[in-house]
């Protein structure tokens, strides 16, 4: 299943770091989500066009899962020579657009 049929997305900075989080529609889109979109699977994926290590927070309350990754954006997001405010927007993509067995 495409982990965005099921959840909404957003990134943001701050200074050198990325933030993307993805929230889950509602009770059973978490309770899928949660135990398959692990720290490691995120890095796969992410590693592919961005440097960096990831760290994963689940927030249950919210039904929301937050990856962090630091030094993504060296300089910030307007002094990168990655692509800085494009790839801030367009990195939530490569996870929304992740495919996770049921």
């Amino acid at each position: 299943m495409r982990v965005g049929s099921v959840t909404i997305g957003r990134s943001g900075d701050k200074g050198s770091t990325l933030d993307l989080t993805l929230v889950a529609v509602d009770d059973a889109a978490w309770n899928w989500l949660e135990p398959r979109l692990t720290t490691e699977r995120a890095q796969q994926e992410i590693s592919r066009v961005m440097p960096g290590t990831i760290t994963r927070y689940p927030v249950p309350g919210l039904r929301a899962l937050k990856f962090v990754i630091e030094d993504a954006l060296p300089g910030g997001v307007y002094a990168t020579l990655h692509a800085g405010l494009h790839w801030q927007k367009a990195a939530i993509w490569v996870l929304l657009d992740m495919e996770l067995e049921d």
